[in-house]
């Protein structure tokens, strides 16, 4: 297989990511306007997304091949081994006519948008799910007088001491304040 065709089936690779990606991101931004409506029917575990995120991680490996098969198709630095050099789709549009350079460049910057976009709704979800957790343990230590454990201390005390005793409360670890 030549160089030009590994190229094309990385830019294919690069393309068919953007459209999981976006699905991807569709899916995850449903969701979250589903939590905010209160609709729990929507906010159960997706099948679809995780299928979604499985062909991406096959995607991911297919395009990890094809820039290592690439690598040893450039040619290498004076003084440098072609298996140990960097390479990016900006070094390997460098070596390809203008017009498949400029393909494979927009391919991969529309993955690479799409990404960001895909972490900034995870985000968005994880701190969805820290609130919903917060409001839930403050509900019901405020309704039922239950405690729930935490995993550290929310704020910084310089008066406060390590609880190493453990006593009756099974808490080690948590700092107490050292107040009467």
């Amino acid at each position: 297989m030549s160089f030009s065709d590994r190229c094309t089936q990385l830019e294919k690779s690069f393309r068919l990511t953007s459209c999981l990606l976006r699905d991807l991101l569709q899916g995850l931004q449903t969701r979250r306007i589903a939590w905010g409506s209160a609709r729990a029917s929507m906010v159960v575990p997706s099948p679809e997304l995780e299928q979604l995120a499985q062909q991406l991680a096959r995607e991911e490996t297919v395009r990890a091949e094809l820039i290592t098969q690439i690598r040893l198709m450039l040619p290498a630095p004076p003084g440098a081994n072609a298996t140990s050099t960097h390479v990016n789709v900006t070094r390997i549009a460098a070596a390809l006519p203008t017009a498949a350079a400029h393909s494979l460049r927009e391919a991969a910057d529309e993955a690479t948008a799409l990404a960001k976009s895909v972490r900034v709704e995870v985000t968005l979800g994880q701190r969805l799910l820290q609130f919903t957790r917060h409001v839930q343990e403050n509900l019901l230590a405020g309704t039922a007088g239950i405690k729930t454990p935490r995993l550290g201390a929310s704020v910084y005390d310089r008066n406060a001491r390590a609880d190493r005793t453990g006593g009756t409360r099974g808490e080690r670890g948590v700092l107490v304040d050292g107040k009467i």
